[in-house]
């Protein structure tokens, strides 16, 4: 059985980043710049309940309508994010949902003498690699074929983009995409032409325990092939 992985760097950026001008900056994407509210924002009603449960939804089809058009801007295949199917269709949503779960209540995404029992990043031993789970051990790849990617496939590949933000003006689906686009390996990824479907999901809260600071965000991002 094959796989690719693409690890993406670091994904930690300060309040104050400026960032460089893409097709991100002007695109025309629904709630690209969300600033996700925490629940006691919404009335307690099922309306503010359910306004409140949508903002995770919406970040998700704002960060695809995005990330759709730094693709097709190129001339590459849009990605898509499938809903409602099972087996292999929602595989990649599962598993970005249960890593940034993981990330907001772990918070390993520090140093390594703040965490302790994490994996060293290869280019800085000082910090963590935010891409190991430090519970589980697993990677992208095993995470997403625990979830049920691509079980019966030779020819398969994942790879996982990371990000956090703080303060109202990088918590947004549009900092996210744009800090991605100006990080290489992370621009890398999400211009692959071979990935086929994308999930992000954001989880309310800090995956870095040095970052106190409110708002903050954690975003994951898997894409996917499947032969």
């Amino acid at each position: 059985m094959k796989s690719l992985v693409l690890l993406g760097a670091p994904a930690l950026v300060a309040a104050a980043l400026a960032f460089p001008a893409s097709a991100t900056t002007s695109a025309a994407c629904p709630d690209a710049d969300l600033v996700y509210r925490e629940k006691s924002a919404f009335p307690d009603t099922a309306r503010g309940r359910y306004d409140h449960h949508m903002q995770t939804s919406k970040i998700e089809q704002s960060v695809l309508c995005l990330v759709n058009a730094e693709r097709t801007a190129r001339g590459l295949q849009p990605v898509k994010r499938y809903v409602g199917l099972g087996g292999r269709q929602v595989a990649l949503r599962s598993a970005a949902s249960k890593e940034v779960e993981a990330a907001v209540r772990i918070r390993w995404w520090g140093t390594v003498a703040q965490v302790g029992d994490c994996t060293p990043l290869k280019s800085d031993p000082s910090r963590c690699d935010v891409h190991i789970n430090p519970e589980t051990g697993t990677d992208p790849a095993a995470r997403a074929k625990a979830a049920g990617y691509c079980r019966t496939s030779t020819s398969w590949a994942v790879a996982e983009n990371a990000y956090l933000g703080w303060g109202r003006a990088s918590v947004t689906p549009r900092a996210a995409v744009t800090w991605w686009m100006g990080s290489p390996p992370h621009r890398a990824t999400i211009l692959t032409p071979g990935y086929t479907e994308m999930y992000t999901r954001a989880a309310y809260g800090s995956a870095d325990p040095s970052v106190s600071a409110t708002p903050a965000m954690t975003y994951v991002q898997m894409f996917g092939r499947c032969g």
